[in-house]
């Protein structure tokens, strides 16, 4: 910014009408003023605009020029109120580092999420809502200069997330802001509302054994590459007659089908990646119309399992290869990317994603995703994306 600037902020409030912009922005064309900046809302026809403005080539005075947006704005029974700014003053202004936080929850939700920002020295910049049929969301700009510390904001708004039972999406401007183009989801307890792996196990009479290395699995107290191992050795001599009557009655999670088609309406490139078996993912793949299924291949012979499983496993850092490699291969960049996920097998890859989801997770799996979602709330992926009621509706109908 340069000293020589002669810079002034007018903000404007009053009954919103068509063509107050047109009037303001004449005024300053004939006195040869530069708009620096603007912004503008209008909240039930009450408008707020704001304007910043150089004066440093104006043709006539500064004088000139407020008395006659005083008198426009008069004119027009506006409010008008200014102020002098210093070029360091905008500077300073231009180098805020700035979040977008995203909640669907209502007054108290507002209420305790904005005494966590004034607790952690977050200036609030910008509220907006907008609401959908079944959801209420608010958008909040977050001027995180002055942050105590970003890691514990994160933390604080993700605890109180879970204990309102609310959605949240935390985003950096500039990640928000780009448009994403590819989504990978993770299968168990996530595209599908079951853990497969435990129904197999049932089949076989060792539900049980199974469930209890799943569990701890997913929480992260056991080494996924061995848990697996030791869990598919359980279900050896499981006909593929069984597993065929596993996949045609899977229970999608509840809004999948409706995510997907509007995903895949609008181009985006969709993709499953588990640490669970190619038997299922592969189907979900052609029932969903995904463009990827990475999975574990189960080992089958004359019919049933061997209880082994062939080729690597996909374990964490597998997964986060993956979904480095793809995004690669399309040419998207990282920040456009998405990825859903619940368990400790997901963090790397929600940690490195443009946009990181945490579904109904276990406990601490939220630390590595800048959003976390409540059970049966996947629909709520579309509103974080931008995506309109109307988009939904004109996806669903193609």
């Amino acid at each position: 910014m340069k000293e020589g600037k002669n810079l002034l902020m007018v903000n404007v409030s009053g009954q919103d009408r068509p063509g107050i912009t047109a009037t303001l922005t004449r005024v300053l064309i004939e006195h040869n003023v530069e708009v620096v900046d603007i912004e503008q809302a209008s909240l039930q026809n009450l408008l707020g605009l704001y304007l910043l403005l150089d004066l440093s080539k104006a043709s006539d005075s500064k004088d000139s020029v407020i008395k006659d947006l005083l008198f426009e704005a008069s004119k027009l029974n506006l409010t008008l109120n200014f102020r002098f700014f210093s070029p360091n003053e905008v500077l300073a202004l231009n180098q805020r580092n700035l979040y977008v936080l995203t909640h669907f929850g209502g007054t108290h939700a507002l209420a305790e999420l904005s005494r966590i920002l004034g607790e952690e020295n977050v200036n609030i910049e910008m509220i907006s809502s907008l609401a959908h049929h079944d959801a209420l969301s608010v958008e909040m700009i977050l001027n995180v200069n002055s942050a105590s510390s970003l890691s514990r904001l994160k933390q604080q708004i993700m605890v109180k997330s879970h204990e309102l039972n609310i959605d949240l999406a935390l985003q950096k401007m500039e990640a928000y802001r780009k448009n994403k183009r590819l989504i990978f989801f993770d299968m168990d307890s996530t595209l599908v509302d079951m853990e497969i792996i435990d129904e197999m196990a049932r089949r076989a009479g060792v539900y049980r054994e199974v469930s209890r290395i799943t569990e701890k699995a997913m929480r992260g107290d056991f080494d996924f590459e061995e848990s697996l191992i030791q869990r598919v050795a359980l279900i050896k001599g499981l006909a593929v007659s069984e597993l065929t009557e596993i996949r045609n009655n899977m229970r999608l999670s509840q809004g999948v089908e409706e995510l997907t088609t509007t995903l895949r309406w609008l181009g985006y490139k969709l993709g499953v990646i588990t640490g669970g078996f190619d038997f299922f993912s592969d189907y979900l793949k052609e029932k969903l119309g995904f463009d990827f299924a990475f999975a574990n291949k189960l080992e089958i012979k004359n019919g049933v399992l061997t209880g082994r499983i062939v080729g690597p496993i996909i374990d964490a850092a597998q997964k986060a290869r993956i979904v480095n490699q793809t995004s690669c291969d399309q040419g998207i960049l990282l920040d456009q990317t998405v990825v859903v996920g619940d368990g400790a097998n997901d963090a790397l890859m929600l940690g490195q994603a443009g946009l990181g989801i945490a579904y109904n997770a276990k406990k601490g799996v939220d630390r590595a995703a800048n959003v976390s979602l409540g059970r049966s709330r996947l629909k709520n992926i579309l509103y974080l994306l931008g995506v309109t009621e109307e988009d939904i509706k004109e996806a669903l109908q193609v």
